[in-house]
């Protein structure tokens, strides 16, 4: 189940302007869920990214940039950013510990450590998954923001966004136990004119993380 909502208001806008605040509380320490395991994502990420979101002049110009010549795509070099990675149908593993998150995703071999209640560095180096902290919200969601973020494009399909993205994951656990929601808020001043976002739903999955083999194609994008 994916949705996607590109007037982020309600929980949305709310999460977001109370993580940027800092009026995220965090919660008991027993009553948080357990992440760890393998995660798949339940459907395909790409069937509801059809939607134009609200681009500014900046971003419609990068888009129609990547449309003139999409093999100038960094993909083609083996080249992914973060949300790429992050809202790709691929399985990823969570190790849960108390003082970070750390995520291993299929996709690329990239590892990833969210530090719990850590600041950001002041001025972060930009990495094509950035820095990423976290708190545990009142209702025992954990919540990431990532900042600190090379240029680079969200979907396959040539979503851009700057090098002043910020990210944020609300993660979900369900009743169930076995079942997460994703809500991922994209917030880029410079390629969007508000925040918006997509949530994806996953499901806890026997399979392992398998090899990723991505061979580049020095012969394109020259």
């Amino acid at each position: 189940m994916n949705n996607v909502g590109f007037n982020l208001t309600g929980s949305g806008l709310l999460l977001l302007t109370l993580f940027l605040s800092g009026g995220i509380s965090n919660a008991v320490a027993q009553d948080r869920p357990d992440f760890s395991g393998t995660w798949e994502m339940e459907g395909w990420s790409a069937e509801e990214w059809d939607v134009e979101p609200p681009y500014t002049q900046a971003g419609l110009a990068a888009t129609n940039a990547w449309v003139a010549d999409p093999l100038a795509d960094p993909a083609h070099q083996c080249i992914f950013s973060l949300v790429r990675i992050t809202t790709a149908p691929m399985l990823h593993e969570v190790m849960q510990e108390e003082d970070r998150v750390v995520i291993l995703y299929e996709y690329d071999h990239q590892v990833r450590r969210v530090y719990v209640d850590r600041p950001h560095p002041d001025d972060p180096y930009p990495t094509l998954m950035g820095y990423s902290k976290a708190v545990w919200g009142d209702d025992n969601s954990l919540v990431i923001e990532a900042i600190g973020l090379t240029e680079g494009y969200l979907r396959p399909q040539g979503v851009p966004h700057s090098d002043q993205l910020r990210v944020i994951e609300k993660r979900t656990m369900l009743e169930d136990g076995n079942t997460l929601t994703l809500e991922t808020i994209i917030d880029d001043p410079v390629y969007y004119s508000k925040p918006w976002s997509v949530t994806t739903q996953w499901k806890r999955s026997d399979f392992e993380i398998m090899d990723y083999d991505c061979i580049p194609r020095p012969h394109i994008g020259d």
